[in-house]
C-alpha cells in the first residue's frame, strides 16, 4: 500500500516537475530544488513577488516553518544515526540532502517574511513544540538496531511525504514547485532506506 502512494505521488511529482522545466542539478537522493521565478520573469513582472507575498496567510506560513523544522528533523535523525552507524553510508548521503532541503525551505520562508533562526541551531534544538519529541523518539527507536534505524528512516520519508502534499492546497506556484520537488526527494530517500533495509535483511 505505502508503495502504490509513492508512486502515485512520483507520478504527481513528474508531471508537476516537466510541466515547471525542470532542474540540472538533480542528484541521487535529492529531488530538484525549485528557486521560485527566473530572474526574466521578475524583470518582466517587477510586482510578482511582492503581491505574492501578501497571499500568505498565517496558517501558511506556519505550514511552511513546520515543514522547515520538519526537514530539520530528518536531517539530525539522520546525523545521529549516521555517527552511530558509521558503517552505513545512506545516512550520511541523505542528511546532505536533507540540508538541501531545509535552504530550499529557507528561503521560501525569507521570501515570505516569515520569522526563521539566522543561525542553524544545533542538532536536536527546534522552535516548534512537539518536534524535538519526534527528534528523540526516532532517535531512541532507531538506536535499537542498524534495521529499526533504516525503518525509522522509511518512517520520516514516508511522514515528510504526507506532511508536504497537505502543505501544498492553497500555496503559490512557486511555493508549491519547491514542495513538490521535496516529495521528490522523500521518494528518493524512501527507496534508498528501503534497498538499504533489503541488503541487510538479505545477509
Amino acid at each position: 500500500m505505502k508503495r502504490s502512494f509513492l508512486i502515485m505521488i512520483a507520478l504527481i511529482s513528474f508531471t508537476s516537475f516537466a510541466f515547471a522545466g525542470g532542474d540540472q542539478n538533480q542528484t541521487r537522493y535529492d529531488g530538484a530544488i525549485g528557486e521560485g521565478p527566473t530572474q526574466q520573469q521578475r524583470i518582466a513582472n517587477p510586482n510578482e513577488d511582492a503581491l505574492q507575498v501578501r497571499q500568505l496567510t498565517p496558517d501558511q506560513k506556519l505550514a511552511l516553518y513546520s515543514i522547515y523544522e520538519e526537514e530539520k528533523v530528518a536531517r539530525d535523525v539522520y546525523i545521529t544515526l549516521g555517527e552511530k552507524y558509521s558503517e552505513e553510508n545512506t545516512f550520511a548521503n541523505i542528511q546532505w540532502s536533507e540540508q538541501n532541503h531545509m535552504d530550499a525551505v529557507r528561503n521560501l520562508c525569507v521570501k515570505y517574511g516569515i520569522d526563521i533562526p539566522d543561525v542553524d541551531a544545533g542538532v536536536g534544538v527546534f522552535e516548534l513544540p512537539g518536534m524535538a519529541g519526534l527528534y528523540d523518539s526516532f532517535v531512541a527507536q532507531g538506536t535499537l538496531s542498524l534495521l529499526d534505524a533504516l525503518g525509522v528512516g522509511q518512517e520520516i520519508e514516508i511522514m515528510d511525504i504526507e506532511d508536504l502534499g497537505g502543505a501544498l492546497e492553497g500555496m503559490p506556484a512557486d511555493v508549491q514547485r519547491v514542495l513538490l520537488n521535496l516529495i521528490s526527494g522523500s521518494n528518493n530517500h524512501w527507496e534508498a532506506f528501503t534497498t538499504a533495509l533489503e541488503r541487510e535483511t538479505a545477509q
